[in-house]
């Protein structure tokens, strides 16, 4: 997007991206009331948005005492058979391909031994996973992002976690049929949907109204096009989650974030080496401030590129 077309382009699908990052149920008309945008096209940006920009919004449940997931970084001999093995596994909800300190990333709803696992080597980590956060993208370029960053880089002033959770997650079958029907992405349309299900649209507000309690309903932006990035995953060993949170969302593209005990799992992207570079090099630069005090990485190498919660695409 270099022409001139190209970056008002750009910068009508950032306006619209706004808007869905801050009301992820917004109508179309309501958008291009605030951004001062035709309404037929905001229409038409959504439509290409959600071909190659723009993922969601999807809904990331949070830890209940009744609802767990469970993060496991593994080393396994043969990891692409073991990717397709857990294919259909009923208690694995996200895998992905990595190649680095880990070769398998998978997300459990149940506790697993996954040692038993065929060509199983070792675990790099394993443990309860809290609620993925979404960085809001506040600009799409990557040297004023990487400004932002190193001015935000005073020692960390006190301990902050980011797991935290709800009492209760208080759904029968109904809720968990609408969950699984739209956590993918909430703004599709519902009445076909619900017709499908046998549930009545009142039961859906109903159960849409509660989400807020329970639930981050997200979206994810990518200002280049989703396939121009490459992603790579840091564990951080850290007490200053909050701290890495609000000064690595500041990258110019979506940002994916978990707590996973006393660890920060991150996904963060970049468009090429010298941004790979200029990103490893900030973070050593994070370490010597005290933002953690052991980190591993791996670059993701399957498709999928979703936020840890939900199965990934094939």
């Amino acid at each position: 997007m270099s022409s001139i077309s190209g970056e008002k382009k750009l910068f009508r699908y950032y306006k619209i991206y706004e808007q869905i990052y801050e009301n992820p149920f917004i109508s179309a008309s309501e958008i291009a009331q605030k951004t001062k945008i035709a309404r037929s096209t905001v229409s038409k940006d959504l439509t290409e948005m959600y071909n190659n920009f723009m993922v969601g919004p999807a809904i990331c449940l949070k830890p209940a005492q009744n609802y767990h997931l469970y993060t496991a970084l593994l080393k396994v001999k043969n990891p692409l058979l073991a990717y397709w093995c857990f294919r259909r596994f009923p208690k694995v909800v996200y895998r992905s391909l990595a190649s680095g300190s880990w070769n398998l990333l998978l997300i459990s709803e149940k506790c697993i031994d996954f040692s038993f696992l065929k060509g199983f080597k070792e675990y790099i980590y394993y443990g309860v996973k809290g609620v993925t956060f979404l960085s809001k993208v506040e600009t799409v370029d990557w040297n004023k992002s990487l400004e932002r960053m190193y001015d935000m880089l005073d020692t960390p002033a006190k301990k902050s976690f980011l797991y935290k959770e709800v009492p209760l997650l208080p759904w029968g079958k109904e809720e968990w049929r609408l969950y699984h029907t739209f956590r993918h992405n909430v703004r599709v349309q519902v009445t076909p949907l619900l017709k499908v299900l046998g549930i009545r649209y009142e039961q859906y507000r109903k159960w849409l109204s509660s989400l807020s309690g329970v639930a981050e309903i997200q979206v994810s932006f990518y200002p280049h096009g989703v396939n121009n990035y490459f992603a790579f995953d840091f564990l951080f060993k850290s007490t200053s989650h909050k701290q890495l949170v609000d000064i690595l969302g500041q990258l110019p593209s979506t940002c994916f974030f978990s707590s996973v005990g006393e660890y920060l799992l991150a996904r963060l992207s970049v468009m090429n080496r010298k941004e790979k570079d200029d990103l490893l090099t900030f973070i050593f630069e994070l370490g010597k401030k005290g933002f953690f005090t052991d980190f591993c990485h791996a670059l993701l190498v399957s498709p999928s590129r979703n936020n840890f919660t939900q199965r990934g695409t094939e």
